[in-house]
């Protein structure tokens, strides 16, 4: 499902000097995995899962997702790509205050063809993540893990094979993380292939396996 080779990526520090955060990294997730990235702060963990999620172009080597060929794409066919094959999951839940949950989670659909079946889409989306009573609250009335479900039920709108989550527990209290991971092995179950990075023991517990990035490298 997630194949990459030789993944390189520098950034310059305030000193105009080149720092590598990527050198030659490669990994492979298969369709239905649920694998965990690990790493310290500032490791080049959330560099990896945009690459891998068509947000950054600016990188050596070599990506595929879901048949999809990344590097040297389009950015007609990234933004295709990031509409349709992968879902987002953040440690903020960016949702938009003066919409309803449902209208949050039909946000993708926007603009899209099929924007007049976009509520009940949404409504299904929630009832997924177990908060369909609650389709019609904004955030401000939602707790903290009720947002993230928002969110997630958000990223699953558009019925993508890939989830990749960027510590998706991180604003969450041990109680409502274990929710949240619960229902991601739920997701899981269902065929929904998921890469989280994280630097939480509680999510790399629940995944099948762990990958840990260590000087740009995935060991």
């Amino acid at each position: 499902m997630i194949e990459a080779s030789g993944l390189s990526k520098t950034f310059e520090d305030g000193e105009g000097k080149s720092l590598a955060v990527l050198s030659g990294a490669s990994l492979r997730v298969a369709r239905g995995e649920l694998v965990a990235v690990m790493g310290r702060s500032g490791s080049g963990k959330s560099t990896l899962l945009h690459i891998l999620g068509g947000l950054d172009t600016d990188y050596a080597g070599q990506v595929t997702v879901a048949g999809q060929r990344l590097d040297g794409a389009s950015d007609e066919a990234l933004a295709r790509f990031r509409n349709t094959t992968v879902g987002f999951v953040f440690q903020s839940f960016h949702l938009v205050s003066g919409l309803t949950a449902a209208e949050n989670v039909a946000l993708p659909e926007l603009f899209g063809a099929h924007a007049a079946d976009a509520p009940r889409r949404a409504l299904e989306a929630l009832e997924r993540v177990g908060l369909a009573a609650k389709a019609q609250r904004n955030p401000a009335q939602l707790s903290g893990g009720e947002r993230q479900r928002v969110a997630i039920a958000r990223a699953l709108f558009l019925k993508p094979p890939v989830l990749l989550c960027d510590e998706p527990t991180g604003n969450l209290d041990g109680a409502t993380g274990a929710e949240i991971i619960e229902l991601f092995q739920r997701l899981n179950r269902e065929g929904l292939t998921i890469l989280a990075v994280t630097h939480e023991d509680r999510v790399s517990a629940a995944a099948q396996r762990v990958l840990r990035l260590d000087q740009g490298q995935l060991v």
